[in-house]
């Protein structure tokens, strides 16, 4: 395996764009919480669990996103323009569908929902101060997942640089001006970040709507185009179902894994939001490398050069573990004092750190077996990408939380400690289905 330099040039061309997007996703997540730690580290609290309900939302999304973009990228790389259109625009109805279903239910259930979560009371009022106008920003980002994952798999990564760069500043910006009541506005804390939020994510629609109407897209609004022909449309829903359901599967584990760690610790709540944002904030460069995966593996395999996707594949898979390996020695080098920044104190701050050396210690798994679920997505093999990821997370770290925290009422440092090394099982997992070679075929 040798990494050659123009194999470095096309890595660094397709996943820089998509790193800086997503460190400037992370670095909003950063802002809106060290500004509201200004007001209360239970106001954190409340938008963490509020935001829970966004993150269900986006990784079913994502999940619906991923399985029709392996399409666009496969058709891509077969020089089928036509059919990649229609997908695209077959992908753009479904994430409507998925967008009024879950809108539906924040309509009609948003503080049932928030108390699944929290008993806290204060907590509550402040997630549902936050929730009942974050739940109107599932709107423009269905429209923005679908269009950002069309442009990703096709190599125009510089898209979501820019929209990346846009949501950051208009972000930032009217947290700033919203939340502490400047420029002549009135301070309106925690609604104020709802109400960034919301408006960020409409600009954020609204550039790439005009961009794919641009002369820059291969992808058009406006172009007549037949209905997909129904066995195409149901290849790619069988298709996507598995990641679908691998996601809503995924995403409902970590809540319940978050539900846990509440019920033994809710006092650590901030710490465990700080150190998600932190950890995210520094494990960013692996959003460029999933980005490359699907480019130099799906790629590869829409236009039949197999073997030279399986040496792609072995190279992104030793790129991930080097990202994940820096990045936890750079966390645990700082983690007495990047916690400071979000206006922690006392046994709050303590353990936040103590959270983030254990992340750092066992990153390298996730780095891993990320690398390996994007390769297995990028060939179609969703079954078992739903096996390594969602069925794993239910048999794994939601199964061994719950019984560790409601049966056994473990300490809140342990509990972490063990749901994190469970990262070691999973490494196994992902080796075999790998090896198994299932995710090596052509899909056009």
């Amino acid at each position: 395996m040798k990494f050659d330099k123009g194999f470095i040039k096309e890595f660094l061309k397709i996943s820089f764009p998509m790193m800086i997007s997503q460190l400037l996703a992370n670095l909003v997540n950063m802002t809106d919480t060290v500004m509201l730690g200004t007001l209360s580290e239970k106001a954190i609290s409340g938008v963490s669990v509020a935001n829970r309900t966004f993150f269900i939302y986006s990784l079913t999304l994502f999940g619906l996103t991923n399985g029709i973009g392996l399409f666009i990228s496969q058709y891509y790389g077969a020089n089928k323009r036509r059919e990649m259109n229609q997908i695209f625009r077959f992908g753009i109805i479904l994430c409507c569908i998925v967008c009024a279903l879950a809108l539906s239910i924040l309509l009609i259930y948003p503080e049932q929902i928030v108390k699944l979560f929290v008993k806290d009371i204060v907590t509550i009022s402040y997630a549902m101060e936050y929730i009942v106008i974050l739940r109107w920003t599932f709107i423009p980002f269905a429209i923005s997942s679908i269009s950002g994952v069309a442009f990703r798999v096709i190599g125009q990564t510089k898209v979501s640089m820019y929209t990346g760069i846009l949501a950051f500043i208009s972000n930032v910006f009217l947290n700033y001006i919203l939340i502490f009541g400047k420029l002549g506005f009135p301070a309106m804390g925690i609604r104020g970040a709802a109400y960034a939020t919301l408006i960020a994510r409409v600009i954020e629609a609204l550039f790439l709507v005009c961009l794919l109407n641009s002369s820059y897209s291969l992808f058009r609004f406006n172009q007549k185009l037949p209905l997909l022909e129904v066995e195409k449309a149901w290849q790619i829903l069988i298709t996507s179902i598995p990641l679908i359901m691998n996601e809503v599967i995924w995403s409902l584990g970590l809540s319940l894994n978050f539900m846990n760690y509440s019920y033994v610790g809710e006092q650590y709540l901030p710490a465990l939001t700080v150190t998600d944002n932190i950890s995210n904030l520094v494990f960013v460069m692996f959003s460029g490398g999933a980005a490359a995966i699907g480019i130099f593996v799906g790629k590869k395999l829409g236009a039949g050069e197999v073997e030279e996707a399986k040496e792609n594949a072995k190279k992104m898979i030793v790129i991930s573990l080097g990202i994940y390996i820096v990045g936890g020695i750079l966390i645990i080098s700082t983690s007495s004092y990047t916690p400071l920044i979000y206006s922690l104190d006392g046994e709050t701050l303590r353990m936040a750190s103590f959270l983030l050396i254990i992340k750092a210690c066992f990153a390298w798994t996730q780095g891993y077996s990320n690398s390996i679920y994007n390769i297995l997505r990028s060939g179609g093999d969703t079954n078992g990408v739903f096996m390594l990821d969602g069925l794993f997370t239910c048999l794994g770290p939601v199964l061994i939380s719950t019984i560790l925290s409601r049966v056994f009422h473990t300490r809140f440092i342990i509990l972490y400690i063990v749901v994190e090394s469970l990262g070691l099982l999973k490494v196994f997992l992902a080796t075999y289905f790998y090896r198994r070679g299932k995710w090596v075929r052509n899909l056009t």
